[in-house]
């Protein structure tokens, strides 16, 4: 029997669809490898189409290469390249006067040494030439580091690297200038180096930033790159007393800190709640606003009870306000329905393991919140021979959507149940536009009514899914409509790892069955 999973939403009296979807497909197309990941998809100032595909293969499925494809407007493909890698990567990509960058990462081994490298193409030739913008060798360590940190760097090679962020690129919005920030291991001290370019490549500054705490005790949050000059936001968590707990003594045993960097200087500010548990926060900026919004619990750690905001001004980081919003009795009633739902209420006393999707600034300072019910589970079990078999299962659970006005007061909080698991055709891709959200997802044809005035979308296989679109208007009333109906497409569209474009409004799907690969453009109107 197929195992069936459910997604759930608010039941809406009349389905008029408040906006219009446009579809552009490609032609189908086949690749030499299975499983291919969309990466990076741009859009050049006459319609033209970049998409960048990762595939991995071999022992211990690394990564191999990309599929560079350029399209025009109508998904027409004019050039495609297969992109062979070796111990390289790419990292981030932008367009800029008809040429193509790319911005990779190398280890050169023989040499002893990683190479941070930009290549440039022209469109329509894809004949890529390799300028150099850093290179880490036993020469100019000291230069960018300092002999202390790394007395065995050579010796182990990439394994000094922290966690994954061994040359992360960040651009900012408008492309002017991005960041490469390397973060590496220091018992002693949590240790990261950032390097900014403009987008002629040329240097604006280098930053060394150290924190008088063990490496242990750090969790690195992210950072944001202001496209007026360069600077950088950079956030993390601080655990304290020495010990990597969420509480000591019944109390919050971290805070959060935030550095901002530039040419001139460095600036530092600490904050934290007593009374609230905050699990994470995300870094939101624009022309004129800076935040951190992450998801707080009341009582005990890892139990989620509501939203949090720490509102900041960009030039002083001096706290405008902050503000806890409990999720609503709206939101709760559609997570767990209404009666039958109060007991499971009380008993869990909060909701777990909820991932960020995506956190959105909009253009009246309203911020979107669109995160993700996501865990693992591992199953073991014992054979007749005595043999053990262990299976990892990834379950992609409850999509949650809130809306924060410029104060930092819930406008709304709206949770769309569901239960899937597997990575093939789970998940789903988000696109704010103007007062709505859009989210993609998908699912079978069998629309069911269940209590509380929700309905529910089941799902089957990958072979079965249609793609529905899912919209939240900007008083928090859903609506959704099919897109795609899977007899009419010879793919299934993987909306984990959907790219969108909030300048014009488009979302980008690979699809795929087999060695059959097509890219869907969704354009809201």
């Amino acid at each position: 029997m197929k195992k069936i999973v459910s997604i759930v939403l608010l039941f809406v009296a009349t389905f008029t669809f408040a906006q219009d979807i446009s579809i552009t497909k490609s032609e189908i197309f086949k690749d030499k490898k299975k499983n291919s990941y969309l990466t990076l998809t741009l859009e050049a100032d006459d319609g033209g189409i970049i998409t960048i595909r990762q595939y991995h293969g071999g022992f211990g499925f690394k990564l191999r290469g990309y599929y560079i494809q350029y399209f025009d407007a109508n998904l027409k493909l004019l050039k495609e390249l297969d992109y062979e890698v070796k111990n390289k990567s790419i990292k981030n990509a932008f367009l800029k006067d008809g040429q193509l960058h790319l911005i990779e990462v190398e280890e050169e081994k023989k040499e002893d040494r990683i190479a941070i490298n930009v290549s440039s193409t022209d469109l329509n030739t894809l004949d890529f030439k390799t300028k150099n913008l850093l290179t880490f060798n036993e020469d100019n360590i000291k230069k960018y580091f300092g002999l202390s940190l790394f007395p065995i760097w050579f010796d182990n090679g990439w394994s000094q690297a922290d966690g994954d962020h061994m040359g992360e690129v960040v651009m900012s919005a408008n492309e002017k200038f991005f960041a490469i920030n390397f973060d590496f291991k220091n018992k002693e001290k949590e240790t990261h180096k950032v390097f900014v370019f403009n987008d002629n490549f040329e240097m604006v500054y280098e930053k060394l930033i150290q924190k008088d705490i063990k490496d242990k005790l750090f969790i690195y949050s992210g950072f944001e790159v202001d496209g007026k000059d360069g600077t950088i936001y950079f956030l993390g968590k601080v655990y304290e007393n020495g010990k990597r707990k969420s509480k000591k003594d019944g109390k919050v045993n971290y805070h959060f800190e935030l550095n901002k960097l530039n040419e001139q200087g460095e600036q530092t500010i600490s904050f934290k709640s007593d009374d609230n548990y905050i699990e994470s926060l995300s870094l939101v900026l624009n022309e004129e606003r800076l935040a951190c919004v992450g998801f707080f619990g009341k009582r005990e750690t890892y139990k989620l009870n509501g939203v949090c905001i720490y509102d900041l001004n960009p030039e002083t980081l001096a706290t405008n306000f902050s503000k806890f919003n409990e999720f609503s009795a709206e939101f709760m009633t559609d997570k767990y329905g209404n009666r039958e739902g109060k007991k499971e209420r009380k008993k869990k006393k909060g909701i777990n393991n909820i991932d960020f999707k995506g956190v959105y600034l909009m253009a009246n300072n309203d911020i979107l919140i669109n995160a993700e019910e996501f865990f693992i589970t591992t199953h073991t079990t014992m054979g007749a021979n005595g043999s053990m078999t262990t299976t990892t299962i990834y379950h992609y659970n409850d999509i949650m959507a809130m809306r924060l006005d410029a104060n930092g007061n819930l406008k709304w909080a709206r949770n769309i149940n569901k239960a899937q698991t597997g990575t093939v055709n789970s998940s789903f891709t988000t696109l704010p536009v103007d007062e709505s959200t859009y989210f993609f997802i998908n699912c079978s044809d069998n629309v069911k009514k269940l209590s509380a005035d929700r309905i529910a979308f089941k799902q089957t296989s990958s072979k079965r899914s249609n793609l529905y679109a899912i919209s939240i208007d900007g008083d928090g009333n859903f609506d959704y409509k099919k897109l795609i109906d899977d007899k009419d497409s010879k793919v299934y569209y993987k909306v984990n790892d959907g790219i969108i474009n909030m300048n014009n409004n488009t979302v980008f799907l690979l699809g795929e069955r087999k060695r059959n690969g097509q890219i869907l453009k969704l354009k809201v109107n």
